[in-house]
């Protein structure tokens, strides 16, 4: 049978006394755990005994205080500290605390080692072990049962949850999205709960953390996959799971996640392909139709989304962390990376969402206007990359296509069109025909602030090439370059044209 705190203290060869809590001296000890963080909490669970050296115990005596109180909270058997080791002074108020929850407090002699403490403690728990081996077995019994139905995440999750007596979710830490369809949604209380922890930690969850909201306490898991996640775990009755049975709980979670995110992997490249030979007009009306359905894009309106790449973006990274974000939401897309650029075909219904769940850090969205079929997919494409250029000049998180006009104050690709035929016309014609660079030219002499000498640097020619050149563009589009007006007119129609370009 598992000793108790008494029992543990009357073994001679373990030299260790109860120095406060004394009226607790008949907690059982199921497990004996050495702790040196400053937040034991996180590592122990109900029945554990706390073995340190004190690195971890703080100095205030007010601290010492919810030290105590947050280990009796969470059911340990009690505290056992090296004596004359590295513990700071014990306060009169932890003592009395110890006294108040009755939590033994225990010295143990420097001599011995905490091993051996260990040791007799496990010794003494070879049944309870046992019971806790073969309820692992049960666990993964009701994996291979659940390959053999081929039954999916939620349903295995479900029949866990009964095996352990609790509900149980898989939580992506940064958004606490339930991961799979279907299964077991936290309470709006215990996500919120859970989300607060995990953004104030950084996203780095700890053994086992235990929420409570209420009247209910919730032992969160991290789950050991690619996409950073937890095993969420609300006790049905008073008595929770052992921490090491929630562990292979999200064990088992984190193979199905992994089975998850390998899936949502080929779907993501499927759709990347199927993308990229519809804005290259390299996919049949019948073909596209087909990849659409599969997608779920096959009903409703379209529309494409251009995105440029957040800053802390990896460079390998091919719009997973998108593509992640819109599949936990059942928001069908597909995705294409080319460049800096992310391109997003999706349901025009849903432009608004996708484009919130994408405004990260300093990207910038460009949107087309909504569109009925696939062979409208590259004028979509150029309108995207219109608007993404007015958000990119205006400093704007979002701009859908002719919504404002930008630096080069057309509102569509139509208007830009008509604005570089009006007043770049003649010359474009002319450097086509005879093969020259005045666009080029008058390009780098506006953006040099009419520099001559800058601009004829930048082009490695003789200032009086670029005179000359000058000279020409003047006589064609019959405006003079010292004029305000004609500036005002040439720069905007310039930008236009890079635009379309």
């Amino acid at each position: 049978m598992p000793l108790t705190v008494q029992q543990l203290t009357d073994i001679p060869f373990l030299h260790t006394r109860i120095h406060a809590g004394a009226s607790g001296a008949g907690r059982t000890i199921a497990w004996a755990h050495s702790v040196e963080m400053p937040r034991p909490w996180d590592w122990l669970e109900a029945g554990d005994l706390l073995m340190t050296v004190g690195l971890g115990i703080p100095a205030d005596p007010q601290e010492q205080v919810a030290f105590v109180d947050t280990l009796a909270a969470i059911g340990v058997s009690g505290i056992a500290v090296g004596e004359n080791m590295l513990a700071p002074p014990l306060s009169q108020e932890m003592l009395d605390a110890a006294d108040r929850r009755e939590l033994p407090l225990l010295f143990t002699a420097f001599e011995v080692p905490f091993i051996q403490i260990s040791r007799t403690v496990a010794a003494a728990s070879q049944g309870p072990e046992h019971l806790r081996l073969v309820k692992t077995v049960r666990i993964y019994d009701s994996v291979r049962a659940a390959a053999v139905r081929s039954s999916s995440a939620a349903e295995l999750l479900r029949d866990l949850g009964e095996e352990i007596d609790c509900a149980l979710s898989v939580c992506t830490n940064d958004r606490g999205t339930v991961v799979f369809d279907g299964s077991h949604t936290p309470a709006r209380a215990v996500r919120e709960a859970f989300l607060e922890e995990s953004g104030r930690r950084g996203g780095a969850m700890p053994g086992i953390l235990r929420l409570s909201v209420g009247n209910t306490t919730a032992l969160v898991v991290p789950v050991p996959a690619r996409r950073p996640a937890s095993l969420i775990a609300v006790p049905h009755g008073s008595e929770a799971p052992p921490y090491a049975i929630l562990q292979h709980v999200a064990t088992v979670a984190a193979l199905e996640l992994e089975r998850l995110l390998t899936a949502r992997e080929q779907q993501r490249r499927l759709g990347s392909e199927t993308l990229a030979h519809l804005v290259d007009g390299r996919l049949s009306p019948l073909s596209a139709a087909s990849q659409l359905e599969s997608h779920g894009l096959h009903d409703g309106p379209l529309a494409l989304m251009v995105a440029t790449r957040p800053s802390r973006a990896s460079e390998g990274d091919a719009g997973g962390w998108a593509h992640h974000a819109l599949a936990e939401r059942q928001i069908p897309h597909m995705l294409l990376r080319r460049g800096n650029l992310l391109h997003c075909l999706l349901s025009g219904g849903a432009v608004e969402e996708v484009a919130e769940l994408l405004a990260v850090d300093d990207v910038r969205i460009g949107v087309s206007e909504i569109f009925a079929g696939t062979d409208e997919v590259r004028n979509a494409l150029r309108e995207a990359r219109w608007a993404l250029q007015v958000a990119i000049s205006e400093d704007r998180c979002c701009c859908h296509y002719g919504e404002q006009a930008g630096v080069t104050g057309a509102r569509s690709i139509t208007e830009a069109r008509a604005m570089v035929e009006r007043t770049l016309g003649p010359v474009l014609q002319y450097d086509t025909e005879r093969g020259t660079e005045l666009v080029a030219s008058l390009r780098a002499f506006l953006r040099c602030n009419r520099s001559w000498q800058r601009a004829a640097s930048e082009l490695f020619v003789h200032k009086q090439t670029l005179v000359y050149r000058m000279r020409r563009v003047e006589e064609l589009t019959g405006r003079k370059l010292n004029d305000t007006a004609t500036i005002a007119e040439l720069w905007p129609a310039i930008n236009a044209l890079d635009t379309l370009e």
